[in-house]
């Protein structure tokens, strides 16, 4: 797939899809100039504030708590978790090295960043709040 069409294939993927945290949040799509490192310095360098907490988790603990299935689940809650299987399904089957990044505190930014077979860095950008 082309980079283009791996964007409209996640854009696809997440309309009304949100992350639910102390807040609910929508997926929005990130790119970066080819070339670029998949390096926090690389893809933040720019932010404000120099001293902002950037972790790297894996996109399997990103994703865990909402393809966990409950003994309660309903039709609406199974039919989430298949949406969230579906996207990750989309982001390990469409882009390569990808990366999970939290940037900040409290108010966190998560970018799920990878690499297109074209050598775009493309991904998603959602928030979760963490008081």
């Amino acid at each position: 797939m082309t980079t283009v069409e791996i964007i409209d294939l996640l854009k696809q993927a997440t309309i009304d899809l949100l992350w639910s945290s102390e807040s609910d949040y929508p997926f929005e799509i990130v790119t970066w100039a080819q070339g670029v490192e998949m390096t926090p310095t690389a893809l933040f360098g720019n932010l404000d504030d120099p001293n902002l907490v950037i972790e790297s988790i894996t996109l399997t603990d990103f994703f865990e708590p909402v393809l966990m299935v409950e003994d309660w689940y309903e039709a609406a809650e199974l039919a989430l978790v298949d949406r969230y299987t579906n996207l990750l399904h989309a982001i390990e089957s469409n882009l390569a090295e990808v990366q999970v990044f939290r940037v900040g505190e409290i108010e966190i930014a998560i970018y799920i960043v990878g690499k297109t077979p074209d050598g775009d860095i493309v991904g998603l950008k959602t928030y979760v709040v963490e008081t």
